[in-house]
């Protein structure tokens, strides 16, 4: 559609007829104009007595003759000037055009150089290079997830491919730990799989999952997710304080409870130091805070962004069985988003914490 639109607007035929029509009226207004001076000035000279009528007559000719001339340079230099003006004009839109047709065939053009913004035509330009830039980085993070993802499924199918070989060669013979090894491979491929799907039902740049808010009790949430955890984290001796001060929200039950499990998930299992692991919540103004904190490795400062981006990984040298898949927090950041909250790291030294704010929405909006 905006090929169409560009292509509208800069055709061949368009600017023949409109550069046609801008110079026969500005023709038409040149000739008005001189004639118009012309016959006045002839009607003034008559009215004169004692000027002979040879003198008239050479004054009439001469001053048709001047009218000619200038009126002949001035369609000139005005039809050049038009011409300049409508091609520094059009000259962008042309641009476009090509820009528009290389997309089509697959390609991404440079970035049209055009930093006027006062009129329609830098705006529709200005528009258009942010769509270029955010078609760019769409493909850059598609192959990078799909290289990501080859190389997730790999490690795991390449060990089940590996055990079953040698099962069937009679290298190995099959006993329980043989079986719990498949079982885990398999199983990470199922965990993945399963947040490659959460990852499409909540993507930002697509349609997605539309929240289905509920009315919740934010301590029963929770007490559930600890749940969930409360042996792994006895089984780790690791100490957990949860503190909650209790509130009703509406919120989307099932992507608040994959967020809380994501986040808790990661405090244990990036777990390193003595410290407690927290679980708090309160009200702050008009917003609603949750926040999950713990001891891990240290974040270089750079990465703290970073660590919401799909398969990123702060330390690459984990393997994906301690590592993880890398989604759970890029997931988890999409569906907080999705509730017009925000989800944010603060990290100092070794102390990470994970802060969630939901806005105090207690009723349907």
């Amino acid at each position: 559609m905006l090929g169409n639109r560009v292509r509208q607007l800069i055709s061949s035929d368009l600017r023949l007829r409109l550069m046609m029509i801008q110079i026969f009226i500005l023709t038409g207004f040149i000739l008005f104009s001189g004639l118009t001076i012309y016959q006045t000035a002839c009607w003034l000279v008559g009215d004169i007595n004692g000027i002979a009528d040879a003198a008239q007559s050479g004054f009439h000719v001469d001053l048709l003759r001047y009218f000619w001339i200038i009126s002949g340079a001035a369609i000139i230099i005005g039809s050049f000037i038009y011409l300049k003006v409508t091609h520094s004009i059009l000259k962008p839109i042309q641009q476009l055009k090509q820009s528009v047709i290389e997309i089509r065939n697959g390609r991404y053009p440079a970035l049209i150089d055009f930093h006027d913004q006062s009129d329609d035509i830098g705006q529709l330009v200005h528009h258009f290079n942010d769509l270029n830039k955010k078609l760019q980085l769409n493909e850059e993070l598609r192959n990078l997830m799909l290289s990501d993802m080859s190389h997730e499924l790999r490690t795991p199918l390449s060990n089940l491919r590996g055990y079953l070989e040698a099962l069937n060669k009679g290298v190995i013979d099959g006993d329980p730990s043989i079986y719990q090894s498949l079982a885990e491979e398999t199983q990470r491929i199922t965990d993945l799989l399963s947040q490659v799907d959460w990852i499409r039902e909540w993507d930002g740049t697509s349609q997605g999952t539309m929240i289905t808010p509920e009315r919740v009790k934010v301590s029963d949430l929770i007490d559930h997710v600890v749940k969930l955890y409360q042996l792994e984290f006895e089984r780790k001796r690791v100490s957990l304080i949860v503190d909650v001060e209790p509130i009703d929200l509406y919120i989307d039950r099932r992507g608040i409870h994959q967020v809380l499990i994501n986040l808790l998930g990661n405090a244990l299992n990036y777990y390193e130091g003595k410290e407690t692991v927290e679980l708090r919540g309160h009200k702050q103004g008009m917003d609603y805070i949750l926040y999950v904190k713990g001891p891990g490795q240290p974040i270089p400062a750079e990465h703290i962004d970073k660590v919401f981006e799909r398969f990123f990984r702060v330390d690459t040298s984990r393997s994906r069985e301690t590592g993880g898949s890398g989604l759970g927090l890029a997931i988890s950041k999409e569906i907080v988003e999705r509730h017009n909250g925000k989800l944010k790291l603060e990290s100092k030294g070794n102390i990470h914490k994970f802060i969630i704010r939901l806005p105090n929405v207690s009723s349907p909006s």
